[in-house]
């Protein structure tokens, strides 16, 4: 029983820590489009000789921007949560293990 729920657990950490990655994998592929966009020559658009605008997709950067901030901030808090249950899941198993090895000095 105690060995289902431990590997139960610990597929639990790991698949929180993969989402995690792939989340932030999807925000860094999201950044880097936002520097090219950022980096892209602006189109300069004359319907007048004195008349002229800069067109620009500013709209697009901060969709953009808008939807990797919430991806970086999920998968961030993911990846890091699968990892300290994983670490205090082992920290635990090892208390657990030093005691059980104290009890059995301490009976012979």
């Amino acid at each position: 029983m105690q060995w289902a729920a431990r590997q139960r657990f610990h597929h639990t950490s790991a698949l929180m820590q993969t989402w995690g990655a792939v989340l932030l994998i999807v925000a860094c592929a999201l950044w880097i489009w936002l520097g090219f966009l950022l980096a892209d020559e602006q189109e300069v658009y004359c319907y007048h000789v004195s008349r002229c605008e800069v067109v620009t997709e500013v709209p697009k950067q901060l969709t953009v921007l808008g939807a990797s901030v919430p991806l970086s901030v999920l998968g961030t808090a993911l990846l890091v949560g699968g990892s300290v249950r994983r670490q205090t899941s082992a920290h635990v198993l090892q208390v657990i293990e030093m005691q059980k090895s104290e009890e059995r000095a301490r009976a012979k």
